[in-house]
């Protein structure tokens, strides 16, 4: 009875909603993947600097025009851009950074053994080469620029969760106050660490 049911003349209709719905579930899907990995991730780093009481700063990129590119060029334009800024993105890092982008035009970069003031310093820096990227689509120049927010280890006492937690909604206030700022500039959510300001605003090789 069942199979009969199916050969219905809804049953083509049926099925093709059922794949629309589907396609529609994706997005979520991908980005719920991207936020428990970089949970993971953070949950490690928190581990790790309890453990060798290091310091460590999360910094979120944004891609200030993503919203306007998509909307103008579409999928295809964005994907070749994000290519070439992950790229960008990597070759500002050190071996033992790492890199996981989000989505919607969004980075995850973790900076281990790196001080407020030195991860400032590399952030604007990533920002400038954002700004001068000569990025082209179909022959016309797009001006870029990103939104950066940092944030560093507050209490590296606390259980990997909790600080993973609070070290994400740090860097995300801090990536909403670039935005507020009105783009293209880096935020912190704090910038002068209490007592424990190793680096003096250097990132060691």
């Amino acid at each position: 009875m069942a199979q009969d049911a199916d050969k219905g003349p809804g049953a083509w209709w049926k099925a093709l909603r059922r794949r629309w719905q589907a396609r529609r579930e994706v997005p979520a899907r991908i980005a719920a993947a991207d936020e428990a990995q970089l949970m993971d991730e953070l949950k490690r780093e928190a581990a790790r600097a309890q453990r060798h009481r290091h310091d460590g700063v999360l910094m979120l990129l944004e891609l200030d025009p993503w919203t306007r590119l998509h909307q103008q060029y579409g999928q295809e334009c964005l994907q070749a851009l994000d290519e070439r800024l992950d790229q960008l993105v990597r070759q500002q890092l050190r071996g033992g950074d790492w890199l996981l982008p989000l989505p919607r035009g969004v980075w995850a970069a973790y900076l281990p053994c790196t001080d407020p003031l030195g991860a400032l310093d590399a952030a604007d820096r990533l920002r400038g080469r954002v700004a001068t990227l000569d990025y082209r689509w179909q022959g016309q120049a797009l001006p870029l620029s990103a939104s950066l927010g940092l944030a560093h280890w507050q209490d590296w006492r606390r259980e990997p969760q909790q600080g993973a937690d609070q070290l994400l909604q740090q860097a995300r206030q801090a990536l909403a106050m670039a935005r507020g700022a009105g783009c293209n500039c880096v935020r912190a959510y704090a910038a002068i660490p209490s007592g424990r300001n190793r680096y003096s605003g250097t990132r060691p090789a």
